[in-house]
């Protein structure tokens, strides 16, 4: 009995080593964790790195961003902050020192990267911090086209800069031929890229375009009457290719009505719809020929096309006028239709030559091609002779 129960207390303490040691360890490890390692963010700078260091946090703190040329100096001072001292510890750096985030360091240091050589022309136009990082972001040649608008004296918001320069490539792309990869998938691959250009490159056009359209409706509002040639150079023709490649995107193929033959032709969206206003309006803007007289264009410009436009491009609701569907709006709803008919009547024509009986036998036709092949070959043995 006694022999059980030295057993019995043998495993009970077994149990409990057991237990208290792997307590131990556990409080070992969380020992382990939280005692400080040698980090790069904790190695010794050099007295000299230390005392430029800290002239670059006083000049930091004394730059407000008041101006363009302010931007460019909190760049220009972060970039030179984190290239004297290890990568990591810029963030721990910037958040005892200066008050910043990683990010928004980024930012600054990519706007005095990026844009350093166009900063005189950036300090001229007074280019605010926000638009800056934006136009950061660009390729070189967005920059520059970019920068022509203002200096063409256009003045661009951030999301309209945005909109202009869309995204930038992703390095990382694969380089597969999409071309050639075949069934559901591959037409889904190619389809989205597709997707993607048209997209990218449709905001591009309509920033362009509205801010033709920004600039006429302020020089109406300032009393002045919106100069019609100046307004179709600015946005006749991006306006006719952001039409083509709004249909190519979005616009559904459907059949035309009455002509099972005709091929296909894109939707047109409603003009109560915002979308539709924006097909409507880049179809008309982009068409100089047929735009209305100017009282009309005018009215027709105010209240649907840069209503229609700033919807797009900024997401503000559209809100159907009720005065503005009257003659210009007629008039170019009129225009669309005539054109469809003109389609229509077209391949209706075209549809019927192919069907049409030739007015000659194949015997008659075959005369005539050897009569002419017979003079033919006579003329050319009378001019060896000679």
């Amino acid at each position: 009995m006694a022999s059980i129960d030295r057993k019995i207390q043998r495993a009970a303490a077994v149990k409990q080593t057991k237990k208290t040691r792997a307590e131990n360890n556990t409080a070992t490890k969380k020992k382990v964790r939280a005692a400080p390692s040698p980090k790069e963010s904790d190695e010794q700078l050099s007295p000299a790195v230390e005392a430029r260091l800290s002239e670059i946090v006083a000049r930091v703190v004394s730059l407000h961003r008041k101006s363009t040329s302010q931007i460019f100096e909190l760049g220009e001072c972060l970039a030179e902050a984190k290239s004297v001292q290890p990568e990591k510890r810029f963030g721990r750096w910037l958040k005892d020192n200066c008050g910043y985030s990683v990010r928004s360091a980024w930012n600054f240091i990519s706007v005095h990267e990026r844009l350093a050589d166009h900063r005189e022309r950036h300090e001229k136009h007074a280019i605010p911090s926000t638009a800056l990082i934006e136009l950061a972001k660009a390729e070189p040649d967005q920059i520059e086209d970019v920068i022509k608008l203002y200096d063409e004296g256009k003045s661009l918001k951030p999301s309209e800069i945005k909109a202009l320069v869309g995204g930038k490539k992703d390095e990382a792309e694969e380089l597969t031929d999409l071309r050639q990869l075949g069934g559901r998938t591959g037409l889904q691959k190619m389809a989205a890229a597709k997707l993607k250009s048209s997209t990218a490159e449709f905001h591009r056009l309509i920033a362009a375009v509205l801010v033709g359209l920004d600039e006429a409706v302020a020089r109406h509002e300032s009393g002045k009457r919106i100069v019609m040639n100046a307004l179709a150079a600015d946005v006749e023709i991006n306006a006719r290719h952001a039409s083509d490649l709004f249909k190519d995107a979005v616009a559904p193929l459907v059949p035309v009505e009455r002509m099972p033959k005709a091929n296909l032709q894109h939707e047109q969206f409603g003009l109560k719809t915002g979308w539709g206003a924006v097909q409507h309006s880049l179809y008309r803007l982009g068409g100089v020929g047929s735009w209305p007289v100017r009282d009309d264009m005018e009215k027709w410009v105010i209240e649907i096309a840069r209503p229609a436009l700033r919807f797009a491009v900024h997401g503000e609701p559209y809100v159907v006028c009720a005065d503005a569907a009257t003659s210009p709006v007629v008039e170019v709803a009129k225009t669309d239709s005539d054109v469809t008919k003109n389609e229509q009547i077209a391949a209706e024509k075209e549809v019927k030559a192919d069907e049409t009986i030739p007015a000659i036998s194949d015997d008659q036709q075959d005369a005539t091609l050897g009569s002419l092949v017979a003079a033919g070959k006579t003329a050319t043995e009378a001019r060896i002779s000679q």
